[in-house]
């Protein structure tokens, strides 16, 4: 509304009309000076109003405290010492001069007021501090304590004095009413701090809210501002502030929420009658003294008119005049000018700050090494979500708590010290560590720890990268594990070809000599001992060559009971007295499968249960027994098959494997025993054993109740039975053989052989002579037999030099290896049959007469 004065006419007696122009402008004044003074009137009502309801009527003053209170107060001379809440604007602050401000402090003062009581405050720099001081008894209150109090043992509390509203802040260009419930459905986005109570709220009750978390209240607020997220909630009085602190105008409250912030005092457990008389002292303030607290502080969520109302500038301007109220609003019009451009200018350096921060905050989120802060204590600020999944820890364990607490006791003091050391010099540490997860596993680390300086060159933080290496040692481990076990097999290949050929010629001549002797003499069973020992020695050197994987495994019908027996007497000859060995053998079987390996399921279950025994001893139970599967037997992951099984179990007395590592046991390089007493690998070759044979193995167990391992494996029928007393014979023939070895007993049995069975020998014990032999005469021989392994020409080469001379000439090729078969095969460059040594010797003159037949 405005008042409009008419142009001014000269005054001319002479002019009829000018009373009743007089008259006319008075009556067109009139009604804007009644508007003035009923205007006035209003003001002076509003300000009796306000003077009444800020300053109600003093009631006689009375003591709430009794005579114990008020004596407890007075021999308590000393100042209470009350911490405020730091970060807490506009709760409770110190302004720039020192004083107590802020709507705690409000009601503070009038605590002191009506209880006669000084407070000493004090300001602590964060929360953890705030509340170890009250652990420590530095503080005796906390004046607003907004946390959980069932959390805090060390401290009692009032009733709550202060409940804070909460409100939903949202663009001016959202011009609608907001609930919860209407965010819900409309899909709309909260931008919320990290860690706040509210966040957990809207988890529970609106789930489907989708939450933006910042880093603070001024961030999710410029969000909002900027409309780059649709809302966010937050109490009225920090509303109030960071909107009138920081100047941003583009925001109102769009709603309010059930969700409320009460404040309590807290005060120390062991001063029980100090918070009596602080909730004495609270229970004096009245409604309407709570009211005008809260009105001081909170202006956010009224309307213009009243919030000009009280506005101190704004009754200046209504005295001074009209003049200067049209003068003041020009210079209202210009200062919110500049202030906008100043607003839009701080906005964008804020907006770019922020868009920095918050690229480096995701970098350091989003990376993969693990990184977290620490203050010059070693106390956790800051931690990523890498590191927090290396070690097992949330953010929340570990934030606020000492380094130590993820620290392994593979590093002594001196090795921190000097960390330390260098930090302290500004300097950056690289190397190795090792630190400890929260389900106490070890976690190996490549670390880098960088000081960070302020302007003074003083460390005011310490900055950690972690990379876990964990799983690239324990590989680099495997691997030199894995050369060990290959040194090994190379060693163990070479012992067992030399040993072959010793068991070939122990074994030749006996079954040379047997003829020689009456089949009833004392001779004649030494040397059927003889071959028998050498058979099964020659089942060991199989044994060792199939470890070594220089032969694969030979499969074909075996009795598995005589095979039990045989690796338990093994075992009973070196396991301790303490443990004893049960049998009970049910089904005697036959499988298809090598012996050597069976023998190896046996000794290595046999040997780790006698591992579980060693220290208290215990028994050793080995059992078979028939087991018929049908499909309802099987389970759907099983790969078995219905049909007739062997059940053999091998159950132990001892110390049993924990149910968290049962399901790993059969894990290549997995063990439970200390560094350098085992491989790992012993389960893991059983179990794919097991597999190739078509069985399943299992175990159970529980601690200190020992280990049971079930094996099923499928039965192969019965075996064919030799006939007593009836052997193969040797097989008689004629040609004329070139025989090499590099072994001359074995040369010497063979040529032997060949010629009590009619043949025409030559024996050579080099490659090369042989060679020039044949291709001096090319039609002298008829068939050649050689060695695989020898010095200058390996048989194989032999072969391939002779069908350039002579394509027809057949070779039969001998080796200790299988693995020659991959590489050669029968009837390449002549190679007519492949003999794996050691054989015996009629099953040789067969080979020879079968091949020159052909």
């Amino acid at each position: 509304m405005s008042n409009t004065t008419p142009p001014n006419t000269p005054r001319n007696g002479k002019n009829r009309n000018g009373r009743s122009q007089r008259r006319q402008g008075i009556l067109k004044r009139l009604p804007g000076q009644l508007w003035g003074f009923g205007f006035a009137v209003l003001v002076i009502l509003f300000i009796a109003a306000s003077a009444f309801n800020l300053l109600p009527l003093r009631q006689i003053w009375k003591d709430p405290l009794n005579f114990e209170e008020r004596v407890w107060l007075t021999e308590h001379n000393k100042p209470i010492v009350v911490a405020a809440t730091p970060a807490s604007r506009p709760l409770e602050y110190l302004d720039e001069h020192g004083e107590y401000l802020g709507m705690v402090a409000d009601y503070m003062h009038l605590l002191e007021e009506r209880l006669h009581v000084k407070f000493k405050l004090v300001e602590p720099d964060n929360m953890n501090q705030l509340l170890e001081m009250a652990k420590n008894r530095e503080i005796d209150m906390i004046a607003g304590f907004a946390g959980n109090p069932a959390r805090i043992d060390y401290m009692q509390f009032t009733k709550p004095y202060l409940e804070l509203p909460t409100v939903i802040l949202v663009n001016k260009s959202q011009k609608e009413f907001l609930t919860l419930e209407t965010m819900r459905d409309k899909g709309m986005e909260l931008a919320l701090p990290k860690e706040y109570a509210v966040i957990d709220y809207i988890h529970k009750y609106y789930p489907d809210i989708h939450i933006q978390p910042v880093y603070n209240y001024l961030a999710a607020l410029l969000h909002v501002s900027f409309d780059e997220i649709d809302a966010t909630i937050i109490s009225l009085p920090q509303a109030s502030y960071f909107i009138e602190d920081k100047g941003i105008t583009n925001l109102r409250v769009a709603g309010h929420t059930e969700f409320a912030i009460y404040n309590r005092i807290a005060v120390r457990s062991d001063w029980p009658i100090l918070a009596r008389i602080m909730q004495k002292g609270l229970d004096t303030i009245t409604p309407a003294e709570q009211s005008t607290i809260y009105r001081r502080w909170v202006r956010l969520d009224q309307n213009y008119i009243s919030f000009f109302l009280q506005n101190k500038r704004f009754w200046f301007y209504m005295a001074g005049g009209v003049l200067f109220v049209v003068l003041t609003f020009v210079s209202i019009i210009m200062w919110n000018r500049t202030l906008q451009r100043r607003v839009q200018q701080r906005t964008e350096e804020l907006k770019k700050e922020l868009k920095d921060r918050m690229r480096m905050l995701a970098a350091m989120e989003q990376t993969e090494d693990g990184i977290f802060i620490l203050d010059t204590q070693g106390y956790v600020e800051y931690t990523n979500p890498s590191f927090q999944a290396m070690t097992g820890y949330s953010e929340t364990e570990l934030k606020g708590k000492h380094i130590a607490m993820v620290r392994s006791d593979k590093h002594n003091e001196e090795f921190y010290r000097h960390i330390w050391d260098n930090i302290g010099k500004g300097e950056v540490w690289r190397g190795q560590t090792t630190y400890k997860r929260k389900n106490g596993s070890l976690l190996e680390g490549d670390l880098s720890i960088t000081p960070v300086l302020d302007d003074e060159g003083k460390v005011i933080n310490i900055v950690e990268v972690v990379r876990d290496i964990t799983e690239k040692l324990r590989m680099e481990t495997r691997m030199r594990q894995s050369q060990k076990m290959e040194e090994l097999g190379t060693l163990a290949g070479g012992i067992a070809h030399d040993f072959n050929n010793i068991i070939a010629a122990i074994s030749g001549y006996a079954e040379l000599a047997q003829p020689s002797v009456p089949a009833e003499s004392r001779a004649a069973s030494n040397l059927d001992r003889i071959r028998k020992v050498a058979a099964r020695a020659r089942e060991m050197v199989n044994q060792i060559l199939v470890f070594s994987r220089r032969r694969e495994p030979e499969r074909r019908r075996v009795e598995l009971e005589p095979l039990i027996h045989e690796v338990l007497n093994l075992l009973r000859t070196s396991l301790p007295s303490t443990i004893t060995i049960e049998a009970d053998l049910q089904a005697n079987g036959t499988l298809m499968a090598d012996p050597s390996q069976i023998h190896q399921i046996i000794m290595n279950l046999g040997t780790n249960a006698a591992y579980a025994m060693r220290e208290s001893g215990g028994v050793l139970q080995v059992s078979t027994r028939y087991r018929d599967l049908t499909e309802r037997d099987i389970a759907p992951t099983s790969q078995l098959h219905p049909g007739r099984y062997i059940q053999l179990e091998v159950a132990d007395s001892g110390s049993g494997v924990p149910s968290e590592l049962l399901n790993r046991i059969f894990d290549p390089f997995f063990t439970t025993k200390p560094q350098g007493e085992g491989t790992g690998m012993g389960l893991a070759m059983v179990h794919g054993i097991v597999g190739s044979m078509g069985g399943e193995i299992t175990a159970r167990s529980e601690q200190g109740e020992g280990a049971t391992f079930t094996l099923l494996l499928p039965l192969a029928g019965k075996a064919k039975q030799e006939e007593a007393g009836e052997e193969e014979a040797a097989v008689t023939g004629q040609g004329r053989i070139l025989l090499v070895d590099d072994e001359e007993d074995l040369v010497a049995i063979n040529t032997q052989l060949l010629e009590d069975l009619g043949y025409k020998v030559t024996g050579l014990t080099d490659s090369r002579t042989a060679l020039k032999a044949v291709a001096s005469t090319p039609d002298a021989f008829d068939l050649i037999v050689t060695d695989q392994t020898m010095p200058g020409l390996t048989g194989a080469k032999l072969a391939e030099a002779v069908y350039a001379i002579r394509p027809d000439l057949p070779v039969i090729l001998c080796t200790g290896y299988s693995e020659v078969l991959r590489s050669i095969r029968e009837g390449q460059h002549g190679i007519r049959k492949i003999m794996l040594k050691p054989f015996e010797l009629a099953e040789f003159s067969r080979i020879v007469r079968e091949v020159l037949d052909n």
